[in-house]
């Protein structure tokens, strides 16, 4: 269907019907434009298990999406994100995108908020209780790390997931300055040495 190749810009939404979530799994990933892993569903346990079979992010460059939009509230950050692969980038500071994906979603939906701040205001009646919505926070991809170390590996050494350009290692000692330049945006991820 040429609606859900082509990108389209305006005020309008692409209805595509499929045939079960196999077939919409497959629809989601065989796009070219850069995926936003959104998923809303009445269901929370069905629902992650479809979204984190999407292929967005880092992933999204991997499976050649060819439209990837990063969110961040560090232009440093944000910079990396177009190194690593992002087309379009958003800065979290003027953009709520939390406020946005609950207005998106249909009455009993779920969102999965991933590295999100903790600071938010939120009407908890309004934006949640009167439509039955919920919001959701995912750690680690919700993954099963047996399973999916040994996929990051692998994409690391076909050079598909340069995790060195995430991580700054401290020695332990360090451990405030760890802190304050990850809550700063010098670093993404530190890790902390301790011998």
């Amino acid at each position: 269907m040429q609606l859900s190749t082509d990108e389209i810009f305006g005020p309008v939404v692409g209805i595509q019907s499929a045939r079960d979530e196999q077939h919409a799994l497959e629809l989601a990933n065989s796009t070219d434009f850069g995926l936003s892993s959104a998923v809303f569903s009445a269901n929370i346990d069905r629902g992650l298990q479809f979204a984190r079979q999407i292929k967005a992010g880092m992933a999204a460059k991997i499976a050649g999406c060819q439209h990837i939009i990063a969110v961040d509230v560090h232009e440093n950050r944000l910079a990396l994100a177009k190194e690593l692969g992002a087309t379009h980038t958003l800065n979290g500071k003027e953009v709520d995108v939390v406020e946005q994906s609950l207005n998106a979603l249909r009455p009993l939906g779920t969102v999965a908020i991933v590295g999100i701040t903790p600071e938010m205001s939120i009407d908890i009646h309004n934006d949640l209780m009167a439509e039955g919505k919920s919001m959701i926070g995912v750690i680690e991809g919700d993954s099963v790390p047996r399973v999916f170390i040994p996929q990051l590996i692998a994409y690391y050494k076909a050079g598909q997931f340069p995790f060195n350009k995430l991580v700054k290692f401290y020695d332990f000692a360090q451990i405030n300055q760890a802190f304050s330049d990850s809550a700063s945006g010098i670093t993404i991820k530190p890790v902390l040495k301790i011998s």
